[in-house]
């Protein structure tokens, strides 16, 4: 996409990923939501209120006096922190961040050359060497200025270094201290005070969009109230990485980090990693349920197949159960079968058998008649011959004659 609607399209997408940046800087990088700036010209005293809204950035009221700047640093500061409580009170700006656009004539400025292959975020860096080489020069040390550096804007690759006497900025605090203010910026005139334009309603700060209640150009306070706007957005931090830091002692700026943003985003990638986690839970609960269900379905289809197969089972133990006891009942038992085959074996003309008697252990007693003693004794000798069954001749424990025949009961040894 190419021409007047590729461009369009192209500043479209820069604005949004602009938007979505500047919402997660508010987040983590917020000192806070209003500030008021501060600058004291030559012939008037300009104060204008910058504040958040719905996350976008807006002037707010501002204010302008008439006064002669006085020369004295230390008369010039305690005329400043008079009649600006007498106007935050008046406002009622009391609980606002304060800061200062301080007048160059006050700051010692010193252009430095920069190689263009420095990369821009080692440029403050390189720039404090050179301070610190001119400072040496001069006859002064790190440890009576405050300073900072700004890239100057143009083809040019060149930075400015503002250098200002501690003992200047002490004066300042004092007189705001003396009538109960504190100061929380003091940012020296560069020449990025041309980024902070006229736009429409507002500002145009590099590319950041400052509303506000009316047309900005042609008005009489223009340059003062674009000091104001340049110390107030500076402390804010919506400046380019390239302006210049506040003079004041570190210590005594506040911390830019914004605590309750920073809180409010961890708990969300907090609360966002849960619910990751438990849709990962509900998603895997869903398909093991699907699974569970399945194979309930299949042990319903193979139900009546183990119904059959636990009856088969208790057939075969209640069978194993009887041929055990069977077994039991049977392993002390007498072969009766073979008995009766040998004593069939065993016959004699003229004596049989009327009575079997195996109660007794290994022992088998016989009663039965013969036509005679002489039928009897052949009897007698037939069981002596079938020593593998009997162990022992018979024993005659009983005969009598009777009506004819003779009664008689043996006793046998059974080899079984």
């Amino acid at each position: 996409m190419t021409g007047v609607a590729g461009e369009r399209w192209k500043n479209e997408i820069e604005e949004k990923v602009q938007a979505l940046a500047g919402g997660l800087k508010e987040l983590v990088y917020a000192p806070g939501g209003s500030f008021l700036g501060i600058y004291g010209g030559e012939k008037e005293l300009v104060f204008l209120e910058l504040r958040q809204e719905s996350g976008k950035w807006k002037t707010g009221r501002r204010a302008e006096e008439k006064w002669q700047r006085p020369m004295d640093l230390k008369e010039m500061a305690s005329l400043l922190a008079e009649r600006t409580a007498m106007r935050l009170k008046r406002e009622g700006w009391e609980n606002l961040p304060l800061a200062v656009c301080l007048h160059e004539g006050e700051c010692i400025c010193k252009v430095f050359p920069m190689s263009a292959e420095i990369p821009p975020a080692e440029q403050k860096e390189a720039a404090f060497w050179e301070i610190d080489n001119y400072l040496q020069s001069c006859g002064l040390n790190l440890e009576t200025v405050s300073c900072t550096s700004v890239r100057l804007p143009g083809e040019d690759m060149a930075v400015e270094a503002v250098i200002l006497l501690k003992e200047k900025i002490r004066l300042l605090e004092e007189a705001f201290a003396a009538r109960g203010y504190e100061l929380a910026g003091l940012y020296p005139e560069t020449p990025l005070l041309t980024e902070c334009q006229p736009w429409g309603k507002g500002w145009q700060v590099g590319k950041v969009q400052i509303a506000g209640g009316e047309n900005a150009e042609g008005r009489d306070s223009l340059e003062g109230e674009r000091r104001a706007l340049y110390a107030a957005v500076a402390l804010a931090g919506l400046g380019s990485p390239g302006w210049p830091d506040s003079l004041l002692a570190r210590e005594k700026q506040a911390s830019p980090w914004n605590y309750d943003g920073i809180g409010r985003l961890a708990a969300a990638l907090v609360g966002l990693l849960l619910s990751v986690s438990l849709c990962l839970d509900l998603g895997e609960l869903y398909f093991t349920s699907g699974e569970a269900e399945e194979a309930r379905a299949q042990l319903a289809e193979l139900e009546p197949a183990r119904q059959v197969m636990a009856q088969d089972r208790k057939l075969a133990a209640a069978a194993e159960q009887k041929e055990a006891c069977l077994g039991r009942l049977t392993e002390k038992s007498r072969p009766l079968d073979s008995l009766l085959v040998h004593l069939g074996t065993v016959t004699v003309e003229g004596a049989w058998l009327t009575e079997v008697d195996c109660t007794e252990e290994k022992a088998l007693h016989i009663r039965g008649e013969a036509v005679d003693y002489s039928a009897l004794g052949e009897f007698l000798g037939a069981f002596e011959q079938d020593r593998d069954f009997f162990t022992s001749v018979p024993v005659l424990e009983e005969s009598r004659q009777q009506e004819g025949r003779v009664e008689f009961r043996l006793k046998m040894e059974m080899g079984l």
